[in-house]
């Protein structure tokens, strides 16, 4: 045997001799996470792209499902959970990080156009890191501050990875198949139980996870449908779903991946009503309408069509909770969304119509924003700092991506969230103004979901929640390509 062959069995020795010992101090589950974390760190730096791929099916993945946790005293509960959580998708996020930056050195995202996106996200992390001056609790502060940067660098990345049209589309898919497994999820966790989990495996540091059961399986009327993410969560994550399988079957030739995107389409919404969301269903209305709108097809008869989809959608969701109610075995159709519209008009109260009629029901979010609001006295212009708001209003979050900016980093958080906002609608009208290319037909398609985001995250969620850095490298690699002119 060669020296070459001598030093190969040695470190094959020395690897299953260490997971023989790894398998005596921790569980099986924990050496297989360090073996794929092993598996993950060689693949990662020879091709870093593949990460990207595997991110797009566990970045959905809510850090409230699946997580590392730090136990110590700083990371302070609300309702019996830990607020400071690592998502699943960590080991492969840093891994992949490291493959880029081994691959393209300190250019990953490399813009022809000199984006000013690229500047207001840069000022953001700069701006952000200097409020940590002035918090309160800066191991928390810091826990918030690496979401926000490691949530940055997941959109930069996508966006690195994204080159070509063919690139784009192979990115979709994964997004389509990404979201199709969630979808089925969904579905499987509501004829089960919800349960939590968590294991220490170091001191101060333990893995944890919950499933969101509901629907079928408990007694009452009317329950949210959950899946890997909570409710409102799922509904956002339907609509990126819908948003992507349009764009997809209005480019595919096959007859048979488009009868495929259909089925897609029809399962997101079904798992959208099934959420319940108001915020989620009022988004895919306006992602709808905004579609019909400025499609060329449809836009002529823009009130004829938006008259149907909107028909269409109110029959698909009767007909869908009634089935849902003879499955669960009650009698009323589980109808929430109904419900708490007639609450809306017998309380007033269209935001937080349920708290008035349900004792015990916690704050809504005109109380969650109150308090942003009174701890802003004296700082409207600069913010409490970053993460600041969940410490000293103990709340999961702020319920609203802009008052999250707005609470956390002031009038300046706001105004550069703003800008983001206003630059990238300003680039993604002017493209779909012609829809003949590939790029530019799901430009239109991710501009409508865009739609539904934002307008979503105005009521659920904050900065630190790495489904919107998702689709923000969906939304700005679409248009670095489509800025460029796409086949």
């Amino acid at each position: 045997m060669s020296t070459k062959d001598y030093l190969k069995g040695i470190l094959l020795l020395v690897y299953l001799s260490s997971n023989a010992v790894l398998c005596v101090i921790y569980p099986f589950y924990i050496v297989i996470a360090l073996n794929l974390l092993v598996i993950f760190t060689v693949l990662f730096s020879i091709k870093p792209a593949w990460g990207v791929y595997l991110l797009i099916f566990l970045v959905p993945i809510s850090r409230d499902s699946l997580y590392f946790v730090f136990t110590g005293e700083w990371n302070f509960k609300v309702s019996d959970a830990y607020i400071n959580l690592l998502p699943v998708f960590t080991p492969v996020f840093l891994f992949t990080c490291v493959g880029f930056l081994l691959h393209k050195g300190a250019s990953l995202w490399q813009s022809d156009d000199k984006s000013t996106v690229n500047l207001l996200l840069i000022s953001i992390a700069v701006y952000a890191a200097f409020t940590l001056f002035w918090t309160e609790n800066i191991q928390h502060s810091m826990f918030q501050y690496y979401y926000l940067v490691t949530n940055i660098m997941l959109l930069v990345i996508i966006v690195s990875a994204v080159t070509t049209d063919q690139t784009h589309r192979m990115i979709m898919w994964a997004v389509v198949f990404s979201c199709l497994f969630e979808a089925v999820m969904s579905y499987y966790f509501r004829f089960i139980d919800t349960s939590i989990f968590e294991h220490e495996f170091f001191e101060s540091i333990a893995i944890g996870g919950r499933n969101y059961g509901g629907l079928l399986s408990v007694d009452g009327s009317p329950v949210q449908a959950h899946g890997l993410q909570e409710a409102h969560e799922t509904s956002m994550l339907m609509n990126i779903f819908m948003g992507v399988s349009a764009g997809l079957f209005l480019t595919e030739s096959g007859l048979k991946k488009r009868i495929f995107l259909v089925c897609c389409f029809i399962l997101g919404l079904s798992v959208l009503i099934g959420t319940e969301s108001r915020a989620g269903a009022a988004s895919f209305i306006l992602m709808g309408m905004f579609f019909l709108f400025f499609h060329n097809k449809t836009s002529r008869y823009f009130v004829t069509s938006a008259a149907i989809f909107l028909s269409a959608l109110l029959v698909f969701y009767v007909v869908q909770q009634k089935i849902f109610s003879v499955l669960a075995g009650k009698e009323d159709t589980i109808m929430r969304l109904l419900m708490l519209g007639e609450k809306a008009v017998d309380t007033g109260d269209v935001l937080d119509p349920g708290l008035t009629v349900k004792e015990g029901a916690g704050p809504g979010r005109r109380t969650i924003w109150g308090v942003g609001f009174t701890g802003l006295t004296g700082k409207w212009p600069f913010g409490v700092g970053i993460g600041n708001y969940k410490y000293f209003s103990r709340s999961p979050h702020a319920h609203s991506v802009p008052f999250s900016f707005l609470f956390d980093f002031g009038l300046i958080g706001l105004s550069l969230f703003l800008s983001i906002v206003f630059v990238t609608a300003k680039s993604y009208i002017k493209l779909i103004r012609s829809q003949q290319t590939y790029i530019q037909i799901m430009s239109l398609c991710i501009m409508s979901t865009l739609m539904a985001i934002v307008f979503q995250g105005c009521f659920d969620f904050d900065y630190t929640y790495p489904l919107f850095w998702l689709f923000g490298g969906i939304l700005f690699s679409t248009l670095r390509l489509g800025s460029k002119g796409g086949k």
